[in-house]
């Protein structure tokens, strides 16, 4: 199994190789991992060291574009938000992720393909391999995959948890349209290649116009054992995880003010990880900080706890092009968790329809401020149910026989 995403990371990008990992032994498969050895992580949690239950893990060195960056930049991390602009970032900033989007194809890990290579060729040599499994983004993790499924001939599947030339920050960045021509090539390459292709969402599934096996992300119900609900003395709304530019919840930030102002119910707003400068700088410049408080990303158990102890969960689709798709993978823990969520976002779109089939809250459109007061004020209720086809050992269940398939040589297109 190639992930460039393995613990120490955290964030969203490691928990599902992760979990799959994890129940995939239930169902007779020993992953092996091939990982990035002191990779550039978004986010580092090392609680999650104690979850890993393979004892095979190989590491490949990377030139690594983000320590480059990092060192002219004098930036300790690079977030996932910076690949979107902000209005006072540097010159140098701005040069480096043109460079990023137009000069380092197919993403900023393709400095980790060679060795990668090298060292999943040893791998392969030395032990009895059935299957490459590789997920992605970044997407160089296939492009190590189908090299090394094409040298060997092994099976290969490959999980795309995001689109490729799709993604929904291209819009924000103008890229040259000789580096989309030859993204889309590496692109097709690999989807030609591949012995099967799984994704997360229906939406990015009929975009590959291809027979593309549907993995949705789920939640570990080992996560939220022992866990009880924190009781707070004001009403709070909670957002975990990576909020860019194109997340900015205007008109809900505005709204949760003019109720604090004008209820006797008072609301706080908790956004733990990263957020975008520019949404910091809007919370500022408004005043939002005595409710509106912007916190570090927090270790995976206790950022379970924080979803479980908020009254309300926001959720919100980025508003650009090509965001129907977009199915962040905190979603199925935030059904799990039972706290009622509040989607803003397009209400057709893949997210709106698991969080709407779950009863597990609402979805509005991006300017809706008073179906938002309507929900905050108690009027609405929901009562999740039937989420245990998210659980990590169900959604694992589908890889295996997207695994069984291609073993056995049975035609999936």
């Amino acid at each position: 199994m190639i992930s460039y995403y393995w613990p120490p990371s955290g964030g969203p990008g490691v928990q599902r190789v992760l979990k799959f990992c994890k129940y995939l032994p239930e169902f007779g498969w020993d992953p092996i991992i091939l990982t990035v050895k002191n990779g550039d992580f978004p986010v580092v949690d090392r609680s999650l060291n104690s979850e890993t239950n393979v004892s095979d893990i190989f590491y490949a060195k990377s030139l690594s574009f983000h320590k480059i960056f990092k060192l002219i930049s004098r930036k300790k991390t690079v977030p996932t938000y910076q690949l979107s602009g902000s209005v006072d970032e540097s010159i140098t900033i701005r040069i480096f992720r043109w460079i990023r989007y137009n000069l380092v194809v197919p993403d900023a890990r393709i400095g980790w393909y060679p060795n990668a290579v090298k060292i999943g060729a040893k791998v392969l040599r030395d032990m009895n391999i059935k299957l490459i499994f590789s997920s992605g983004p970044p997407q160089t993790s296939h492009l190590i995959a189908r090299s090394l499924s094409k040298k060997y001939n092994l099976p290969w599947v490959a999980d795309f948890r995001d689109p490729w030339t799709d993604r929904f920050y291209y819009s924000e960045n103008k890229r040259l349209r000789i580096t989309e021509l030859f993204d889309a090539y590496l692109e097709k390459k690999v989807l030609d290649n591949a012995g099967a292709l799984t994704t997360v969402s229906k939406t990015i599934a009929d975009y590959y116009k291809r027979n593309v096996s549907i993995i949705p992300n789920g939640y570990d119900e080992a996560d939220f054992l022992s866990i009880k609900k924190i009781k707070n003395k004001d009403l709070v709304i909670g957002y975990l995880g990576t909020m860019s530019k194109s997340q900015n919840p205007v008109t809900f930030f505005d709204a949760v003010h003019e109720m604090n102002l004008n209820s006797i119910k008072k609301f706080r707003i908790n956004l733990i990880g990263n957020i975008h400068p520019d949404i910091s700088r809007y919370i500022n410049l408004n005043g939002y900080e005595y409710f509106i408080k912007v916190k570090p990303y927090i270790p995976h158990k206790e950022s379970i706890q924080q979803m479980i102890s908020s009254d309300f969960l926001l959720l919100v689709i980025p508003k650009t092009k090509k965001n129907m798709g977009v199915v962040t993978g905190k979603v199925f823990e935030y059904i799990r968790s039972g706290s009622t969520i509040i989607m803003i976002g397009p209400p057709d779109s893949d997210a709106a329809k698991i969080v709407m089939d779950a009863n597990s809250g609402f979805c509005l459109d991006y300017n809706d401020k008073n179906q938002i007061e309507l929900i905050l004020s108690g009027e609405k209720r929901t009562n999740s149910s039937g989420y245990t086809q998210y659980s990590r050992k169900n959604i694992t269940r589908l890889l295996v026989n997207v695994f069984e398939k291609i073993q056995n040589n049975k035609e999936l297109y």
